[in-house]
C-alpha cells in the first residue's frame, strides 16, 4: 500500500517515521518501529539513497517502520531506492546481504518498538543534527520538535546498542525470523 501523502525531510528518519505512524492510510495495520544500528553506530545499507550513488550506505543508525495487517507485512523506507513499501522479508533480503562476510562489530542490530509508545514517548531535540560550533549538518525540518521533556524514549538512549540498552537489541536472524513467522501466519 503506497502512501499518498507523507511528511518527509531528510536525514531525520526518526521524525519522519515518527509522523507515518499516525498516518491515517495506515490505521487498520499492526505498526512497529525498527531502529537499526550497533555498537559501533555503523551500519551497512544496501539501496539507500547516496549523494555519491554508492552500493552501500553507512548509516550510524536509520529509522523504518514495520506495519502488518492480515493482508500485508510491508516495510517504510523513505531513504530507500526501492519500491516503498515492500514486503518485509524482501525488504530485509536486499537491504542486507548474507552476513557471512560481515565482521562481528558490523552487524545490524535492530530495536523493536511499538508505534503507540513511539508516538507518545520518543523525543529529540535534534542536537546529534549539529556540529560543535552548533551549526545545521542538515537542514531541519519545518516542523516543531518532537517530543516533551522527560519522554520516556529519548533518541540518545534508543540510539544506544550496547549491553547496558533498555531495550532489547535483535540480531539480523532473529528479525528474519519475526517477519518471515508473520508473513507466513498471515499469507
Amino acid at each position: 500500500m503506497e502512501i499518498k501523502e507523507f511528511k518527509y525531510s531528510a536525514n531525520f528518519c526518526e521524525e519522519n517515521i515518527w509522523h507515518l505512524c499516525q498516518n491515517p492510510e495506515l490505521e487498520n495495520f499492526s505498526k512497529r518501529v525498527f531502529i537499526v544500528s550497533n555498537s559501533n553506530r555503523n551500519c551497512q545499507f544496501r539501496f539507500q539513497k547516496s549523494i555519491n550513488d554508492e552500493e552501500f550506505v553507512w548509516w550510524n543508525y536509520h529509522v523504518i517502520l514495520f506495519a502488518s495487517n492480515e493482508n500485508s507485512s510491508l516495510i517504510y523506507d523513505f531513504d530507500s531506492t526501492l519500491p516503498v513499501p515492500l514486503s518485509g522479508k524482501e525488504y530485509l533480503e536486499k537491504t542486507f546481504l548474507s552476513n557471512e562476510n560481515w565482521k562481528e562489530n558490523d552487524l545490524p542490530g535492530f530495536k523493536l518498538i511499538d508505534a503507540i509508545d513511539y508516538i507518545n514517548s520518543f523525543i529529540s531535540d535534534r542536537s546529534h543534527m549539529k556540529d560543535v560550533d552548533g551549526n545545521w549538518l542538515s537542514t531541519p525540518p519545518k516542523w516543531p520538535i518532537i517530543g516533551k521533556d522527560g519522554g520516556a524514549l529519548p533518541l540518545p538512549e534508543l540510539l544506544d546498542f550496547t549491553l547496558a540498552s533498555k531495550e532489547r537489541v535483535y540480531t539480523l536472524d532473529e528479525v528474519f525470523a519475526l517477519v518471515g513467522e508473520f508473513e507466513f501466519e498471515i499469507n
